[in-house]
């Protein structure tokens, strides 16, 4: 007979596991300047592992917000009035940073320590690194 504590550690092993074989992988899809309905369109089709959360409402911003089933993930997209994306905003846990940091290398020029930058459709744009005490946050905005 297995005790609490022996469930409790082979229940962690597989929540472990099962976070190590999620994906993560940094967006190559460009949401700056898209229509929320286009975002939502793109979301649905290209980051499958994050569905919409519709529970909470911010009354203040013109917000579309995502995240993932573990709660590692949160993806937040800032619109403005006429509902085109802003910038984003996606919050991570800790144990996502190296696979992140990789993936951000692999794809786009390192300009400082947590700062990438890169040209789309002749706009420059900046992905900025944010450490935080529970979590760290990757922000994409057109670079002005």
């Amino acid at each position: 007979m297995k005790t609490s504590e022996d469930l409790m550690k082979w229940f962690l092993n597989i929540l472990i596991a099962l976070c190590l074989t999620v994906p993560v992988k940094v967006s190559g899809q460009h949401f700056i300047g898209r229509h929320k309905t286009e975002v939502r369109e793109l979301m649905g089709r290209e980051m499958k592992q994050l569905y919409e959360d519709d529970h909470s409402v911010n009354t203040v911003y013109n917000t579309l917000k995502y995240i993932d089933r573990p709660g590692d993930q949160t993806l937040l997209f800032v619109f403005s009035e006429k509902d085109t994306c802003l910038y984003s905003q996606w919050m991570c846990d800790y144990s996502m940073l190296n696979a992140v940091i990789a993936d951000l290398n692999s794809k786009y020029p390192q300009s400082a320590e947590d700062t990438w930058r890169y040209v789309h459709d002749k706009v420059p744009y900046i992905i900025t690194l944010t450490a935080g005490d529970w979590y760290f946050t990757i922000t994409t905005k057109k670079d002005h």
